[in-house]
C-alpha cells in the first residue's frame, strides 16, 4: 500500500514543519480517545473500481437497448 505509507511519512514530516505541535498532538490524542470512546469513526474506502463501475453501466445500456 505505497499510498498508505505516503501518507504515514507526511503526517511524520507535519510536526517538523509546523509552527505548534503540541497542538497537533491534542489533536491527534483527542481524536484517537474519541475513536476509542466510538464517536469519532473513519470510513473505510468502499467504492467499486473503476473498471466495475463502467462494466454495470455497459450492462443497463444493453438491457435497455
Amino acid at each position: 500500500m505505497a499510498i498508505v505509507e505516503d501518507l504515514k511519512k507526511a503526517v511524520a514530516k507535519f510536526p517538523a514543519g509546523t509552527r505548534d505541535p503540541e497542538e497537533l498532538v491534542r489533536l491527534q490524542r483527542f481524536f484517537r480517545e474519541m475513536k476509542d470512546a466510538g464517536v469519532a469513526r473513519t470510513r473505510e474506502y468502499n467504492l467499486p473500481p473503476p473498471d466495475t463501475i463502467g462494466r454495470s453501466m455497459l450492462q443497463v445500456r444493453r438491457k435497455a437497448t
